[in-house]
């Protein structure tokens, strides 16, 4: 049976989230295709080419590094990274980039969370991209999460958090802007999702970092974590794939390293050994993590 383990609170606040995502580490086969489709597609710009890897954002951050070193694309079914997500902060440049997107051709699939609004899209090598805007603003409820995912809105209305968006309608944002243009200076990276060999051993691993449950599907193999504020899908896992599987091979294309940030004290884990003025380790899915502060 699906089960929800906790109510999110959708109150609107100025409050900060205890953990942010910082620079999120790839490994390709082409290192020369993926820069060229994550900059034309996204609007990445290059910050940076020391070796091994380029790093790619906006003009204000360095949001993921893509490396060389894999031998095969994504394939199926290992732990690992499910999905990366780059946040939008306004309705106008989620639309601007829906458009940017239908003029470069490339596959998407708008999807309608009612939390968020995102963009769906693969690149080269078969790396899943989300593009979100996220709304928690729109979002009231959870209903009998037994029968799948029902979600309701400030309206009453019942949503399966899973319906295509309207295009017209997104796209109406964007109208007079220049599709064309790099993407906007505070695009960020929102979550990542990942593949799991069981939701509990990861939820509690997390738990460890400063991240607290949310919501949890046990019945669907999914389960989702917030950091405080209120967007509570700052760190989605699931077991689609089956039940313990294996980490990636070292030579398939996929993510490698991820940093956490701290905003305020480090939390106290054993699951990450100190190095420095940082803390690092490896997740309940086989990649590497830093963790580290602001302050």
């Amino acid at each position: 049976m699906l089960k929800s383990v906790a109510v999110a609170d959708t109150t609107i606040s100025a409050q900060r989230d205890r953990l942010s995502w910082g620079v999120v580490e790839l490994q390709v086969t082409d290192l020369d295709r993926a820069v060229a489709f994550w900059t034309s597609a996204l609007g990445l710009i290059v910050r940076d080419t020391a070796a091994p890897g380029v790093a790619l954002g906006t003009r204000v951050r360095t949001l993921i590094v893509l490396h060389p070193g894999a031998v095969v694309p994504v394939k199926a079914p290992f732990t690992g990274m499910y999905h990366l997500a780059i946040g939008m902060r306004s309705q106008a440049e989620f639309s601007r980039l829906l458009a940017r997107l239908i003029q470069r051709n490339v596959p998407v699939a708008p999807t309608d969370h009612l939390m968020a609004k995102s963009l769906y899209l693969h690149d080269p090598d078969g790396l899943e991209i989300e593009i979100t805007l996220e709304t928690p603003e729109r979002f009231s409820h959870f209903g009998d999460m037994s029968r799948g995912p029902r979600l309701y809105d400030v309206d009453g209305i019942v949503h399966s958090g899973r319906g295509p968006l309207d295009v017209r309608a997104e796209l109406s944002h964007a109208a007079g802007a220049d599709p064309m243009a790099p993407m906007a200076g505070d695009g960020y990276v929102a979550h990542l999702h990942f593949k799991v060999a069981a939701l509990e051993p990861a939820l509690n691993w997390f738990e460890t970092l400063g991240f607290e449950r949310h919501l949890t599907l046990d019945g669907w193999g999914f389960a989702d974590m917030g950091a405080g504020a209120p967007n509570t899908h700052r760190l989605a896992m699931n077991t689609w794939a089956g039940p313990n599987r294996p980490p990636m091979p070292q030579d398939m294309a996929g993510l490698v390293h991820y940093e956490l940030i701290a905003h305020g004290d480090l939390a106290a884990t054993p699951h990450l050994r100190q190095d420095g003025d940082v803390r690092r380790g490896t997740d309940p899915a086989g990649v590497a993590v830093t963790l580290r502060t602001d302050i």
